[in-house]
């Protein structure tokens, strides 16, 4: 199959002089059309004659800083040659003219370009007229012939410039699609690379703070009853350990699952010997790294277990491990209830205790962890709704859709 050849305007369109070069081509114009006008044809003298031949074509050079004016002086000059054809000789033909006027459309509004046209039509009949007036001139017929070409070369130039600067409008414009598209794309992936970041920043902040919020509970009771119980503080740095290592199994997993696979292929696949995301199956874990951080909690599963996506199954995990969190740091107090329900329609996610509701901070609802949630849950077009109970306690309640928002 032969190779796709663009139009010669289009070629044309894209090709691209520098400011001498198009000089020099103008002013090789200029000499040829100067050169090819014949002093003999004209009846005028002969310096006069030099003059409006010099006149119909020189100033096509300068066409490029001053069009109207070149256009104007060269169209004068080529209808006073006309005019003053001699008899029998060949009628002068205003190519500088129609080279002149090519440039028009490119440099001015198409209104103006048009008005500048008809007049150089004009002009050039107006000269054709004054030839068929003189005496012993050829017969009309053939003057109306002469008259007829020379101006559709006119027309012709001017149509060409036109062609020309309309591919190159359209060149511009898709090529300022193209550049828009691509600001487009980067823009995207700015916007989805600060929504990866924020889920990181979430991820990391479920892990870090739970975690370490269990070490420091555990800690401190190894510190009380490390020489009146040595047995007790040996569980409880036991207990430190083992969750510790499971907070930095969880945020490589974490960190691996951002990781694309080398192939290229865009899957991205955890490293071996990792855990995988957390989800509500794990909660039994959950509640029995908190039973060794000295919180009892106390789980209850409503309606029949349904199958939920990975983003909802983590977002509902993440609720109840950050709320858990926020009753060991926060309530002062060694209970909780956990309640998950599994609805037609949605999942719901409530944790409650009967602990200190304003406890630091927890009732302005302005720390990471309360945002966090919120955030996590009204991604997937969820409720929210985190407050202190009438008396003493705590709720925080989340209602999932049990398909992600937009699927």
């Amino acid at each position: 199959m032969d190779a796709y050849s663009p139009p010669l305007v289009t070629r044309l369109a894209r090709l691209r002089l520098r400011p001498w070069q198009w000089a020099t081509v103008d002013g090789a114009v200029a000499v040829l059309t100067a050169v090819g006008g014949k002093v003999p044809y004209l009846r005028y003298p002969g310096w006069l004659a030099v003059v409006i031949l010099l006149l119909a074509s020189l100033p096509v050079a300068v066409r490029r800083l001053w069009p109207r004016t070149a256009l104007a002086v060269v169209v004068v000059g080529s209808t006073l040659a006309i005019a003053g054809t001699a008899k029998n000789a060949p009628v002068y033909i205003p190519l500088a003219a129609c080279y002149a006027a090519s440039l028009i459309p490119l440099r001015f509004p198409r209104r103006e370009a048009l008005r500048l046209l008809l007049a150089t039509v004009l002009a050039v009949g107006a000269g054709f007229a004054a030839y068929a007036a003189g005496p012993g001139n050829a017969s009309g017929g053939d003057i109306g012939r002469l008259a007829t070409e020379s101006g559709v070369y006119v027309v012709a130039a001017w149509l060409a410039g036109y062609a020309f600067q309309q591919q190159r409008a359209y060149t511009a414009k898709a090529q300022e699609q193209a550049a828009q598209e691509v600001r487009e794309q980067l823009a995207e992936a700015r916007r989805i690379g600060s929504e990866e970041r924020l889920q990181i920043a979430r991820e990391l902040h479920d892990v870090v703070a739970h975690t370490v919020s269990l070490i420091a509970v555990q800690a401190g009771v190894a510190n009380y009853v490390v020489k009146s119980n040595p047995d007790e503080a040996a569980r409880a740095l036991a207990s430190i350990e083992t969750t510790s290592r499971g907070a930095l199994r969880e945020m490589r997993a974490l960190l691996a699952m951002l990781r694309a696979d080398e192939s290229g292929d865009g899957i991205v696949r955890s490293e071996p010997g990792l855990v995988p995301v957390p989800g509500l199956a794990d909660l039994g874990e959950l509640v029995a790294r908190a039973a060794e951080a000295g919180l009892r909690v106390e789980l209850e599963l409503r309606g029949e277990q349904a199958e939920v996506s990975g983003g909802i199954d983590l977002a509902a995990y993440r609720v109840i491990q950050e709320a858990i969190t926020n009753v060991v740091k926060h309530a002062a107090t060694d209970a909780c209830r956990v309640t998950v329900g599994y609805e037609e329609e949605a999942l719901t996610v409530e944790v409650t205790d009967d602990g200190q509701a304003g406890a630091g901070g927890r009732i302005s609802g302005l720390g990471h962890g309360i945002v966090g949630m919120r955030e996590r849950i009204t991604m997937y077009g969820g409720d929210f709704h985190a407050g202190p109970l009438p008396g003493r306690g705590f709720r925080v309640s989340a209602r999932l859709p049990l398909t992600e928002a937009g699927s």
